[in-house]
């Protein structure tokens, strides 16, 4: 059982991606993808000889426009704020920055309203004291992780992540429980089943009624790389579907497979990274490029590769992510799931003039095309 105060050794996997074009760092509650390009694999005989074009893929934000809303920067008045996680179709949940004692706001889309929820305690005004890190939302709870560091003389410095709670209409926070001892911040996802909070970390899984009651620690999935998909690289499977990268060959555009973990319904997406499909249907990736052994060749429009969201139901794809400041790069973070919508997080970036958040909701993308 888990419990403030009682340190739990987490052991800390990380899984190395085929080639980074996409780095993932948790900020906030968010992943944020920062895409840069590294020298891929050995090529494969019979290339081309003249290579082709990067394609130019249309905005997602275009392709799938009533599921995007935009939330400002900054309200007057207040700190800078990102979305966590939506409350309903018309309400984002907000979050202060982790350099400052975090808040959570309730967003009005319709008014353009901001509501105080709730502000974590004294203590987490230091930088990076209380940073808060995954969100869940249901019907009745806002639920997050935090990386907490408190000064206590025995501490030495160390943060851990602990589970906190709130009304989902506002209120007091209110710890849960410890979910790492000293010294371990894992990355995690988060989400809300029933009364309970599910925390999947690196290799812990755990159970947590929100009411009060003893954790249950939950077995992990060990993941395997089934037979249809070995000839793959970097090959990372959902529940039915898996993403892997074909083998390349000089001047040859890069692409990623996508098929059944049995090797069925296999089809093929311009792009060069991706972890497993979001809720075995969503792919975020990394834009393509053109396989020139030490040089990648992008467009001069978009000189590093720009993340890529791809539906598998419906076979489009969307260029995603706000270009960062002082830099050729693009960035996008992903923010919390509602209970009703597991494992379809929010997807956010900023606008070209940095004032706003643009907000993909893929809750909000029609399921209708899928089987």
């Amino acid at each position: 059982m888990l419990s403030p105060g009682r340190s739990n050794a987490t052991a800390k996997a990380r899984h190395a991606g085929l080639c980074r074009a996409v780095a993932i760092a948790l900020t906030l509650i968010s992943c944020t993808l920062s895409c840069t390009a590294q020298e891929s694999g050995p090529s494969l005989p019979g290339h081309p000889q003249v290579p082709p074009e990067v394609p130019e893929f249309g905005l997602a934000a275009d392709i799938w426009r009533d599921a995007v809303v935009t939330v400002p920067v900054r309200v007057k008045g207040r700190p800078p704020i990102k979305p966590a996680a939506m409350l309903s179709e018309d309400e984002v949940l907000l979050v202060t920055s982790s350099q400052m004692r975090p808040t959570f706001y309730s967003y009005d889309l319709r008014a353009g309203r901001i509501r105080t929820l709730g502000t974590a305690p004294k203590w987490a005004e230091c930088g990076l004291c209380f940073e808060v890190m995954s969100v869940a939302t249901s019907e009745t709870s806002i639920v997050w992780t935090a990386g907490v560091y408190r000064s206590e003389p025995w501490n030495a410095g160390k943060r851990h992540v602990e589970l906190w709670t709130m009304p989902r209409s506002g209120g007091r926070m209110r710890l849960v429980t410890w979910l790492t001892g000293h010294g371990e911040i894992p990355e995690g996802r988060l989400s809300i089943i029933g009364a309970d909070a599910v925390w999947r970390g690196d290799r812990q899984t755990y159970r947590v009624p929100l009411g009060g009651g003893p954790v249950q620690r939950l077995p992990s999935a060990t993941q395997t790389v089934p037979a249809a998909a070995r000839e793959l690289d970097g090959t990372r499977c959902g529940r039915e579907w898996c993403v892997g990268m074909r083998p390349s060959r000089l001047n040859e555009l890069t692409r990623l497979v996508v098929l059944r973990k049995d090797g069925t319904e296999r089809r093929e997406v311009v792009a060069s990274y991706g972890g497993p499909l979001l809720n075995d249907r969503f792919g975020l990736f990394a834009g393509p490029y053109v396989n020139g052994n030490r040089e990648m060749t992008y467009t001069a429009k978009h000189p590093a590769p720009q993340p890529v969201l791809y539906d598998r139901c419906t076979e489009k794809s969307g260029r995603i992510g706000g270009r960062l400041e002082d830099s050729a790069t693009y960035g996008v973070s992903t923010a919390g799931e509602r209970a009703a919508d597991p494992e379809e997080p929010l997807l956010y970036w900023n606008s070209s003039d940095h004032k706003s958040w643009i907000v993909l909701d893929l809750s909000r993308i029609p399921d209708s095309s899928c089987t």
